[in-house]
């Protein structure tokens, strides 16, 4: 690749990544100051809660409408209007005086913010082929691991001084820079030959849906990355309940015992970066997803003997999920050149459903049994169905769709 092309396609790289790590920083940022919004607003915590759960909907909905409109417009059409939402749904959140007001802002941000990851994998896909790819999926997903890391810390520091308020402002500020940079310098998508031949795309995006699903790589990636987050969601939404009612820890200790899970996901993606060039893609999935589940069997025998035993559980586990998310985001870009879009749009939507249900679904079965035994059983759920899928993988049988 010419010099002049190569850091050109390292700058985009590092626009489009920093312009996700804000989608996620939007998403997570202000979960420490919720009590404020409800006494801000003199509103139910129920109805402050329900501005993040409609917020997960719309960037879940979203993912199925934007990743087709990708894919036949173009990501520029999409990527600089979405910007502009979030300019304006971060800047009516700071000023909104009314509770509605507030919420219709957040979903504005919410739709602004929803084609923001999507586009920067799948212009990482346009962009880079092969190792290269690799390694950008790589940065990509360390700067999506580092979000909600700091974004609580960042959230509760500001808001403990500005209010809500200065966490939108702050929001705000971001969007607007990244708005004009990307006005300035995000290619036109013809320019970079994002789109296909119109023989070469399915017909429809139902077409679409079958090729994906029709695929093992697709079917594949779509299950484990559903399960993935599934379990990752039930762990993260038990932990608090673990370390103050098991281990009586307060709830500064609880942040901070979420700090080496976060690190060690960084670790992981660097590591994936290193790694990705000498062993198959492939392999790195099915080896990633059971040392995931065999980590998360570790944490069941461990997480109520020591905080040590815990700990080394949720680094094992931080670093296995770190260098295999990115082989999901780096195969579906590979598998599906002219529909790029429409597959990490379905993707994205697949791991949102699994973020969604993974806690309600495990707060609903632990009434019936030990946390510990159904995280056991969750890993061991998981293992099974990696197993069956490599198998499924090796016998060259496809997929038939009557």
């Amino acid at each position: 690749m010419p010099t002049a092309n190569r850091t050109q396609h390292s700058f985009l790289l590092y626009l489009v990544s920093i312009s996700a790590f804000l989608a996620s920083l939007t998403q997570n940022i202000y979960s420490p100051v919720l009590p404020l919004l409800k006494d801000s607003f003199h509103v139910s915590l129920a109805r402050v809660n329900a501005s993040v759960s409609l917020f997960m909907l719309i960037l879940a909905v979203m993912q199925l409408v934007l990743g087709p409109l990708i894919d036949s417009i173009g990501a520029r059409k999409i990527l600089l209007p979405g910007l502009f939402l979030t300019v304006i749904g971060s800047a009516g959140c700071s000023l909104a005086v009314r509770f509605d007001s507030f919420l219709f802002f957040r979903a504005l941000q919410a739709l602004g913010t929803a084609a923001v990851p999507l586009i920067a994998a799948t212009t990482i896909g346009h962009l880079l082929s092969g190792h290269d790819r690799g390694r950008a999926m790589g940065t990509y997903q360390t700067l999506l691991s580092f979000a909600p890391a700091v974004a609580p810390v960042l959230g509760g520091f500001i808001g403990s001084r500005a209010g809500y308020a200065g966490i939108f402002w702050l929001l705000t500020g971001i969007a607007a820079v990244l708005f004009i940079v990307h006005v300035l310098y995000f290619p036109s998508s013809r320019s970079e030959g994002e789109s296909l031949p119109a023989e070469a795309k399915p017909v429809s995006t139902h077409a679409a849906y079958r090729t994906i699903f029709g695929s093992k790589i697709g079917l594949t990636v779509m299950l484990t990355g559903f399960l993935h987050f599934f379990i990752y969601f039930a762990l993260l939404v038990y932990l608090p309940v673990l370390l103050t009612d098991h281990y009586g820890l307060g709830l500064e200790w609880v942040g901070l015992l979420y700090l080496p899970m976060a690190v060690s996901t960084l670790a992981g993606s660097w590591l994936f970066k290193k790694i990705q060039h000498r062993i198959g893609l492939t392999a790195l999935l099915f080896w990633g997803s059971l040392l995931i589940s065999g980590f998360v069997v570790l944490f069941a025998l461990t997480g109520m003997a020591s905080l040590a035993g815990l700990s080394a559980a949720l680094v094992l586990y931080g670093i296995s999920s770190g260098f295999t998310l990115p082989v999901h985001t780096t195969l579906l870009t590979g598998e599906f050149p002219s529909i790029r879009g429409t597959a990490l749009g379905l993707y994205n939507f697949i791991r949102y459903a699994g973020m969604a249900a993974g806690p309600v679904v495990f707060g609903y079965l632990q009434v019936y049994v030990h946390p510990a035994a159904l995280f056991g059983l969750l890993g061991l759920a998981f293992a099974t169905a990696v197993f069956v899928l490599l198998k499924w993988e090796r016998t060259g049988k496809p997929v038939r769709f009557t």
